[in-house]
Formats: C-alpha cells, structure tokens, sequence
C-alpha cells in the first residue's frame, strides 16, 4: 500500500469512530481521534510524561509529534476565542507533521480541511439518519427519547459550529470529502470496505 491518509468526519452516534479504528487497524497503521488530541494539546499534558503512555498513545508518532510542533506555554481549553484558535492552530501543525510522516487515519479536528491540498489524503464523511443515531447513542447515556434527541442535535450542531468557525465551510457539504457513507445503510464493516476498495483503486 502506498502512503495514504485516511480522514474522518462523522455526526455524532453515527459510528464513525469505529469506523476509523477498524480501518486503522486492518491497514496496521495507526488511528488518531479528538480525544488523543486534547490529551497532547494543554500545557499540563506536554509536560506529563504519563501521557506518553497511555494505551492511545503509546507507540505512536502523536506524542512526538507534538512535542515537535511545541514552542512553549499552551492555553488551555476555554471560552477565551485567541486560545481556542492557538489551540486549532497547534493541532493543525500536528495533523499536518502526522500526514508528511506515516501513513494514519485521523478523526475529526476539521482534518480534511488542513490536508486539503495533499494527494495522499482521502477525506470520508460518516453519517445516518437521526433515529439511526439515537438508537445507537442510547446503548451510551440513559437519557429519554426526546432528551436523547436533543443531545445528538446539539453535539452534530457544535460539530459545525466548529469547522465553520475555524475553516469558513460547511461541515455536512460533502463536497468537501471524497466518500460520503451511510453506517445505517452499509453498516461499520461495509463502510470500512468501502473506503478500502477506493483506496485499492
């Protein structure tokens, strides 16, 4: 396989996390979510040795990487609007040092946007109809139908919010991605074979 990276973007409860690992791991390369991100994105966190090795990071290039891109102190996750964009920025130069460096699927930080411009890139957006969501995010939070409902809009609205905020785009325009799955349709499996085929071809 030649070098390839895989980004992902999904609306919430759509599966697409799983998606991302199990294509990661079938193409023995590693997967990097938010997640992953935020524990190498404080100050705190450059200077905890610990998170060098937590299972998610743990013999990966994530941790060096951001070691690499680091120049000092690091805001921290708040409402202050030049923090949260030196934080974006940070994490842009980290998926960008990631996608010159190995082969890898990254999830979600507006990835397919910063690596727009890379050939070895294949951008996918994951998503399903709502009922598909809730009935999904309900096996994780015990929440009534509505207030489930709720939740699930709310998350996929601040999913926008961000990448409008930080690209200018629309997240949901799939002109954006190269693959656009539906998990309700194809099921995790189906879309981790689908987006395995393209890149075979």
């Amino acid at each position: 396989m030649n070098k390839v990276v895989v980004t992902i973007a999904r609306q919430y409860g759509s599966g697409g996390l799983k998606v991302g690992k199990m294509l990661a791991e079938e193409l023995g390369i590693s997967c990097y979510d938010s997640e992953m991100f935020r524990l190498v994105s404080t100050n705190a966190g450059m200077h905890d040795q610990n998170i060098a090795t937590d299972d998610r990071i743990k013999d990966t290039s994530l941790y060096d990487v951001a070691k690499e891109q680091y120049t000092g102190d690091l805001p921290s996750f708040t409402d202050d609007l030049v923090s949260l964009r030196d934080l974006y920025d940070y994490q842009s130069h980290i998926i960008e040092a990631l996608a010159s460096r190995e082969s890898c699927v990254i999830v979600g930080r507006c990835a397919n946007y910063i690596l727009k411009d890379r050939k070895d890139v294949l951008s996918v957006f994951i998503h399903a109809p709502l009922d598909f969501r809730i009935k999904r995010a309900s096996t994780m939070h015990f929440m009534d139908h509505e207030a489930l409902k709720n939740y699930v809009t709310q998350i996929d609205q601040k999913k926008a919010d961000y990448y409008r905020d930080y690209t200018g785009e629309k997240w949901e325009d799939i002109k954006g991605y190269e693959l656009s799955l539906d998990t309700s349709r194809y099921g995790i499996r189906g879309c981790v074979e689908k987006i395995r085929n393209y890149i075979n071809q």
